[in-house]
C-alpha cells in the first residue's frame, strides 16, 4: 500500500483537525505546511513533528514529495488555492466552503477533470455517527413519502471571534455570514437527507453584530423540492451559546429527528432515542468526529481509485444553494436554481 505524503495550507484553528487526523493515519505523513504567517507554520510543525516549512504555497506545490495538499485557508483563497495545487499535480482536499461563487466552483471542478487527481471538500458532518443514523432510516424506506423538514443552527459569535481573523465579517473575504460559515454544514445536510431544491425564498439580517460585520448573523431561508417539499432553515450566530444543531425530517409514516448526537424517531405513536455520543469531538466548536472519518475515507479513495463522496459534483451544490439565498435576500423574492 503506498504511503501518502502531505502537506497543509493555512495553520490557523480548523488545521489541527487535519494534522491530528493525518497523524492517526498510518500510511499518510504530513511533511510540509505552509502559511503566510511563519510563526503560525512554526508551531505548528513543531506541535505535529512536521519538518518543511513554507511561507509561500506556490513554493511549496513545486515540491514533488507531496501527494495531497490539505487547504485551510480563509474562504476566498479556496478556488485559486485549489485550481494551482492540481495543475501542480496534487490531489486536494479543500475546507469548506468550496468557493465564494458558482464560476470558481465550476472553475476547480474542471481542473479536477484535467488534472486526473481527487478533489475533496469537507463537509465532515455527512460522517457523524448520528447522521449516518438518520440516513439509514430515511434510505430504509419505512417512514414513507417525504413531505418537509426543517433545520436550525442557533449558536453564538462575539466580537473577539471576528477581531481575532480579519478576513471573517467581510462579503469579499468570507464570501458571508453565518449561512457559509457556520451554518453551511446544516444547509448541506438538509438538502443531502431530503431532496433536491428548486427554489429558495430568504431572508438575512445583522441583528446584533451590525457594528462588526458587513455579514449577516441571522438568516431563515424556504427551500422548495422538486416535488413540492418545503425545506424550512433558521440559523443565527447571536445566540447565547453554541446549542445542539437540529434537524427534523417529517414523512408520511412518521418522523426523525436529530438534536446534537441524538436521533428520535417517532412512527405509529412510538418513539425511539439513541445517543450517538460516542464519537470524539475534534477541536473547539466542531460538532461531532467527522473530521476523522472523512480524511481517512478521502486516503482510502485515492488510494483505491474511486470516486470521493463529497467530490466536486456534491460540493457544487451547496454553492449555488448559497448563491440562490444571498440572491433571494438581497432582491427580496423567490429564486429558482
Amino acid at each position: 500500500m503506498k504511503e501518502w505524503k502531505t502537506a497543509i495550507v493555512g495553520c490557523g484553528l480548523i488545521s489541527k483537525n487535519h494534522l491530528k487526523a493525518i497523524n492517526n493515519l498510518e500510511t499518510v505523513t504530513c511533511i510540509a505546511v505552509c502559511d503566510i504567517e511563519k510563526e503560525k507554520a512554526e508551531a505548528a510543525a513543531k506541535m505535529y513533528g512536521v519538518k518543511q516549512i513554507y511561507t509561500d504555497y506556490q513554493e511549496m506545490l513545486r515540491n514533488p514529495e507531496i501527494d495531497v495538499v490539505h487547504i485551510c485557508t480563509p474562504h476566498y483563497l479556496h478556488a485559486q488555492m485549489a485550481i494551482d495545487a492540481l495543475h501542480c499535480g496534487k490531489n486536494v482536499l479543500c475546507e469548506k466552503p468550496m468557493a465564494l461563487t458558482v464560476e470558481d466552483a465550476k472553475k476547480m471542478a474542471a481542473a479536477e477533470k484535467d488534472s486526473g487527481k481527487l478533489l475533496g471538500i469537507c463537509f465532515q458532518n455527512r460522517y457523524n455517527e448520528a447522521v449516518s443514523a438518520m440516513r439509514k432510516i430515511l434510505q430504509s424506506g419505512t417512514l414513507g413519502k417525504l413531505l418537509g423538514a426543517r433545520g436550525q443552527v442557533t449558536w453564538n459569535r462575539n466580537p473577539e471571534y471576528y477581531s481575532s481573523s480579519p478576513w471573517k465579517g467581510c462579503w469579499a473575504t468570507e464570501g458571508g455570514g453565518v449561512l457559509i460559515n457556520q451554518a453551511i454544514h446544516t444547509l448541506d445536510l438538509l438538502q443531502w437527507l431530503t431532496c433536491p431544491v428548486v427554489s429558495v425564498e430568504a431572508g438575512i439580517a445583522t441583528r446584533r453584530l451590525k457594528d462588526v460585520i458587513e455579514v449577516e448573523d441571522t438568516a431563515d431561508v424556504l427551500m422548495i423540492g422538486e416535488h413540492g417539499e418545503r425545506l424550512l432553515f433558521y440559523a443565527t450566530n447571536c445566540y447565547v451559546k453554541n446549542a445542539p444543531v437540529e434537524l427534523e425530517i417529517v414523512c408520511e409514516n412518521g418522523s426523525v429527528k436529530m438534536t446534537g448526537n441524538t436521533v428520535s424517531v417517532e412512527k405509529k405513536g412510538k418513539m425511539t432515542v439513541t445517543d450517538y455520543s460516542s464519537g470524539t469531538t475534534l477541536g473547539k466548536d466542531y460538532w461531532g468526529s467527522g473530521h476523522g472519518v472523512l480524511i481517512q475515507d478521502f486516503y482510502h479513495c485515492i488510494q483505491e481509485k474511486i470516486p470521493f463522496s463529497v467530490g466536486s459534483a456534491e460540493a457544487i451544490v451547496s454553492v449555488q444553494l448559497l448563491h440562490a439565498i444571498y440572491c433571494s435576500a438581497r432582491e427580496g423574492k423567490m429564486v429558482y436554481l
